[in-house]
């Protein structure tokens, strides 16, 4: 069932994007209609991180998340036929300067994102527009079939993909070289006595702290990356300096300045994160 999944997967995205758009449209009737995905989860996500608003608020900003919502689904599919021209045009960096000063000094850094906007589209973008080498670093999908082929998307323009598990030992045997390391940073760790946590919209969250123990050991710079959706297929991306001398911060320091960009990136179009995974599903034992 799979193979023949990924069979009609691979020719949907050679469709126009008008096509993909009006395909968009009908999962979203679709799902509103009769599946309602996740649709308490991202309400109930919503209420907690916007506690102020209305029901008739949530409501309208749960409606408007899964019209982006299947506007992602269809945009991923697409990137798998799509070409450099494609990606060059829809995706725009607005101070790509600031990551080629980091190549002219032969200085590797970290990318941070959150799921906010199409976040697989700026690994495509970077990989046609810069010197360095391109890293993402990912979580493998359970699907092997479907893991596959989201890898060979995502790697066809040249970058690479590290499995999360291996990411550290990827980055000493590679140090040598000018690389840009991709990490979506806001995804739920394992939760034991040794947990980091945060606040998240007021909220405590377990955080990962990869980026950070990675960023401090090779003392790489964090940057930030606020991806803003123009249109349907139209995004336009800002890079920003999070932290620049990462061996001299506090430990923490690096990961709760993401969460805060992370949540003001948030708050201007609160629709389009990822709000159908449970993001306060763990509370700290006292």
């Amino acid at each position: 069932m799979s193979t023949l999944l990924i069979f009609f997967i691979r020719f949907f995205s050679y469709l126009p994007l008008f096509v993909l758009k009006f395909s968009s449209w009908i999962l979203y009737l679709i799902n509103h209609i009769f599946i309602q995905y996740r649709k308490d989860i991202v309400k109930s996500n919503l209420s907690i991180a916007f506690p102020n608003k209305s029901s008739k608020q949530i409501s309208k900003i749960t409606d408007l998340f899964f019209k982006h919502f299947f506007d992602i689904i269809v945009e991923v599919i697409k990137m798998i036929s799509a070409s450099k021209v494609f990606i060059n045009n829809k995706v725009t960096f607005h101070n790509q300067e600031l990551l080629d000063s980091y190549a002219e000094k032969n200085q590797t850094i970290l990318l941070v994102f959150g799921h906010f906007n199409n976040w697989e589209w700026v690994g495509q973008k970077l990989s046609i527009s810069v010197t360095q080498d391109v890293v993402g670093i990912y979580k493998p999908l359970t699907n092997n079939n479907f893991d596959r082929l989201l890898k060979i998307a995502r790697t066809k323009f040249g970058a690479k993909a590290v499995n999360m598990e291996e990411s550290m030992r990827y980055i000493i045997k590679n140090q040598e070289k000018c690389q840009i390391i991709g990490f979506v940073a806001d995804q739920n760790p394992v939760v034991n006595t040794s947990t980091y946590w945060l606040s998240f919209f007021g909220k405590e969250v377990p955080v990962f702290m990869g980026i950070e123990k990675i960023a401090k050991k090779m003392d790489y710079p964090v940057i930030f990356c606020d991806m803003q959706k123009e249109a349907f297929g139209r995004y336009s991306v800002k890079f920003e300096v999070l932290i620049e001398d990462s061996k001299e911060t506090k430990e923490g320091v690096i990961t709760k300045r993401y969460f805060q960009r992370l949540e003001e990136q948030i708050k201007t179009e609160a629709s389009n994160y990822l709000w159908s995974h449970r993001r306060w599903k763990h509370k700290r034992e006292k």
